[in-house]
């Protein structure tokens, strides 16, 4: 049998994106969550950087834990929690990074968004090596660290991160956790 003639299984699902539940009627069971939510529910946001988990700019949160939304399989994320950088949650994070021009080009703006609003919930007061070591996930070309500094320091001024909620490892190490889950595996 030729590669072309091979039929790859294909699966329906329901994602639950920023409070919104989207049918998606076909899905390749090898799918990424960021393929599909770019490619299938036309979101903008989070963006495609690498796609093999080394850049940072897909990063959203699945049941309230940041992940790399190009190394989660859209299976895995069926009838789960996911918010993407365009769901109001990130909002104040969102006007910080643009006060603080921490993001000049604005690619990574998005991922930066929710990188913040994790650390300031798991962290309510971190210093410049704390915020520097937890956002050293990202890779941006045009801001410095300063900047990424500021930014942080205006997202704590406007309440990011109150609330009393703690982040996946529940400590204050400021260091950013990124969740990926395998097709088939369970939280525990």
């Amino acid at each position: 049998m030729s590669e072309s003639a091979v039929e790859w299984p294909a699966v329906g699902l329901t994602l639950r994106v920023d409070g919104h539940e989207y049918p998606v009627p076909q899905v390749w069971i090898g799918d990424s969550l960021l393929a599909v939510l770019r490619e299938r529910l036309d979101l903008d946001e989070p963006r495609d950087g690498c796609s093999i988990g080394e850049c940072g700019s897909c990063l959203v949160t699945l049941d309230g834990r940041p992940a790399a939304a190009c190394l989660v399989p859209a299976v895995a994320a069926a009838d789960r929690d996911v918010r993407t950088p365009q769901d109001a949650a990130f909002e104040a994070a969102r006007e910080a990074v643009v006060a603080a021009n921490a993001s000049p080009c604005g690619f990574c703006a998005p991922a930066l968004t929710v990188a913040i609003t994790d650390l300031l919930r798991r962290n309510a007061d971190p210093g410049p090596a704390a915020i520097r070591e937890a956002l050293a996930g990202l890779v941006c070309r045009c801001a410095e660290s300063g900047r990424w500094i500021e930014a942080v320091a205006r997202a704590k001024e406007a309440g990011v991160g109150d609330g009393g909620t703690r982040g996946p490892a529940g400590g204050d190490s400021g260091e950013m956790a990124v969740l990926v889950i395998e097709a088939g595996e369970t939280e525990s």
